[in-house]
């Protein structure tokens, strides 16, 4: 097994410290905020509001069940909640598998930790790569302040 150079996987000890790398994790931090809950939020909202404008104002008969926004809102969220954890179970069940093949298809450091494993279940694996993958994960958590001492047991 090639054994990961520093340029492969960069200083690992070093990488909280530079500035690429903080303003790399603040512009992910910002995009997933933005897409995954603010965005849902807004559009959600005005998902609601395009519906009641198209559907509910336009038709006089509707008007009358649903006499205000926050009527037709509640209505809103009662079919279309149940609707998305049906559709988002069916995702999950059926679409989830072939999505995590993709990504682990195209995850070095995932081939690369389990080429590693595979290799030292057969013996084949050398002390300098074993210093290396136990590097790399003690970097790991020693960044997500779990601490070492669970490679160590």
């Amino acid at each position: 097994m090639a054994v990961l150079s520093k340029h492969a996987i960069g200083d690992i000890n070093n990488t909280r410290t530079r500035g690429s790398s903080l303003l790399q994790k603040g512009w992910l931090d910002f995009r997933n905020g933005h897409s995954v809950y603010l965005s849902f939020i807004l559009t959600f909202m005005n998902s609601i509001l395009i519906s009641y404008h198209f559907a509910v104002e336009q038709f006089s008969f509707l008007n009358n069940i649903f006499f205000s926004v926050a009527i037709f809102a509640l209505f809103f969220l009662g079919v279309y909640v149940p609707a998305s954890v049906i559709i988002g179970y069916w995702h999950r069940r059926h679409q989830w598998t072939v999505e995590n093949e993709a990504l682990l298809q195209e995850n070095w450091v995932w081939a690369w930790i389990a080429r590693y494993q595979i290799r030292l279940i057969e013996g084949k694996a050398t002390s300098e790569e074993t210093k290396q993958v136990l590097g790399y994960l003690e970097a790991i958590l020693h960044r997500q302040k779990i601490g070492t001492s669970l490679l160590e047991s």
